[in-house]
């Protein structure tokens, strides 16, 4: 009888491969084999024969005259039957309606767009008054923003200092400063403070994150009511906006 052979835990390659497609499909323009191989941490030789075969394969294109290569549509038509976008909002809505109820306060979903960020849902409370954003609207990258600093935020290393000189640029301080603002973010699980001189809205915010750690969109919370919030109620409000962004994250198949 032939002895079948283990399966050996971890797969280097298709993790390299992963790692390409997920570097790709963050940036809206194309990338270099150099740029690339800085946005997942490995030299140009090691990514080069990955990406002869990804492109062999169709999923994805280089570009003749720049030599810089970009996501074809093939991951889109194997998703199709669950576009990213209906199954990101299918997991989020449902826990935004509890959550909005729980802390009576709107809550509202966003993504990056660009160098921009824009609502993809909001759910409102029932409550006579308080403060929430158009679904479709489009903002600037800017510390005014606790949905753009945590988007920025938890993003893959090269991104995230792209996305660091974005906001850097728009609230005319150094990419250094901007990188800190980030970075303490980060080491919180999002932004839970309002003090930096730059936040218009007082908000808390959260990351949506999926298996690698990116932030595929944030969970904000506008703390805006009739009545003023007390610092309790404020504990309260960021205890359950963690607790309702690990459960979407959980359910798009993200870091718990």
């Amino acid at each position: 009888m032939k002895k079948t052979k283990s399966v050996q835990p971890g797969a280097p390659a298709l993790e390299k491969g992963l790692d390409l497609l997920e570097a790709l499909s963050a940036e809206a323009r194309g990338l270099s084999q150099k740029q690339l191989a800085e946005r997942v941490g490995r030299s140009v030789g090691e990514i080069f024969r990955m990406l002869v075969a990804l492109e062999r394969r169709g999923y994805v294109t280089r570009d003749p005259a720049t030599g810089e290569y970009t996501l074809t549509l093939k991951l889109f038509r194997i998703a199709s039957q669950f576009p990213p976008a209906e199954r990101l909002l299918k997991a989020a809505l449902p826990v935004m309606e509890q959550l909005a109820g729980r802390v009576r306060l709107s809550c509202h979903l966003t993504v990056l767009h660009g160098e921009q960020f824009m609502v993809i849902a909001r759910i409102e409370p029932e409550w006579l008054m308080g403060w929430s954003v158009k679904v479709g609207a489009v903002f600037p990258l800017t510390q005014q923003y606790a949905s753009a600093k945590v988007l920025a935020a938890f993003q893959l290393e090269g991104r995230r200092e792209e996305l660091a000189e974005v906001i850097a640029a728009n609230d005319r301080i150094s990419g250094k400063k901007a990188l800190a603002a980030l970075d303490r973010i980060s080491a919180e699980g999002g932004n839970f403070s309002n003090d930096d001189g730059y936040t218009r809205i007082l908000a808390y915010s959260c990351p949506i994150v999926e298996a690698s750690g990116r932030a595929v969109a944030a969970l904000t919370v506008p703390l805006v009511r009739e009545g003023r919030i007390s610092a309790g109620e404020a504990a309260t409000i960021a205890t359950e906006l963690r607790a309702a962004a690990k459960i979407v994250s959980e359910k798009i198949g993200g870091v718990p």
